[in-house]
């Protein structure tokens, strides 16, 4: 690693606050993509009733 740390807890804060970004990320990710397909889904389903 090219970053110098202070000491050993700043180390970890930086490590755990990269993973909970990480994992946030692919959370919201998968939220959105649900939340999408459930519009679309919804929207198709209007779509046939006037069709």
């Amino acid at each position: 690693m090219a970053i110098k740390w202070r000491n050993k807890i700043e180390q970890y804060i930086t490590i755990t606050g990269f993973v909970t970004g990480v994992i946030g990320l692919i959370y919201f990710g998968v939220y959105a993509y649900q939340l999408v397909n459930a519009r679309s889904s919804e929207v198709l389903q209007l779509l046939e009733k006037i069709l």
